[in-house]
């Protein structure tokens, strides 16, 4: 019997016994399934791939210790698990970029001489004026209204990355003219 006629349970076996022919064999057999899974949940090819690497990479460090009853379920709960994290990591890397970006606005403010929150919220809204008015507008939504990315781009028939490009834009912006606000008070 040639090892793509083998069952699931007969490959894991020879996995671990550090069959490489047997992960190949799976390998071969499971590949554009989870590609396939994966690439639906990110839209990303790249991702995609990655994340396969390393459940395949997984699969074969752990041959030996891993006790597998269901292969598929085992791959698919693993490729799971991995799009979670790339989302959770994903979603703290653009929370990160916005802290670093509104870090970098108030790092060169000096608090003291700035003499009303009135005076700074009409600085922000000159700055937005100057603005193109979608970029100001999904700033407003994201900052002000507290929309999500997500919800501003379904809202507005644009892609994450769109609005994620206009609130940095917005930010860099505002930061720009608040530099030029504090000097001027």
């Amino acid at each position: 019997m040639q090892r793509g006629e083998l069952t699931d349970g007969s490959l894991v076996n020879l996995l671990r016994s550090s069959d490489a022919k047997a992960f190949e064999a799976i390998y071969r057999r499971y590949w554009h399934q989870l590609y396939g899974f994966v690439y639906q949940q990110t839209g990303s090819k790249e991702e995609a791939e990655e994340i396969i690497q390393e459940i395949m990479l997984s699969l074969w460090k752990n041959r030996g210790t891993s006790h597998i009853r269901d292969l598929g379920a085992f791959l698919f709960i693993a490729a799971r698990n991995l799009t979670n994290r790339y989302f959770r990591e994903k979603i703290n890397l653009r929370k990160y970029r916005e802290y670093e970006l509104m870090r970098e606005v108030f790092e060169n403010i000096d608090f003291d001489r700035v003499f009303s929150e009135n005076e700074l919220s009409k600085a922000i809204e000159r700055a937005l004026d100057q603005l193109p008015e979608k970029t100001a507008a999904i700033f407003r939504m994201n900052k002000l209204d507290d929309l999500s990315v997500k919800a501003i781009a379904e809202q507005m028939g644009l892609s994450d990355k769109a609005v994620e490009y206009h609130i940095t834009k917005s930010l860099k912006a505002i930061r720009h003219r608040l530099n030029g606000f504090i000097s001027d008070n």
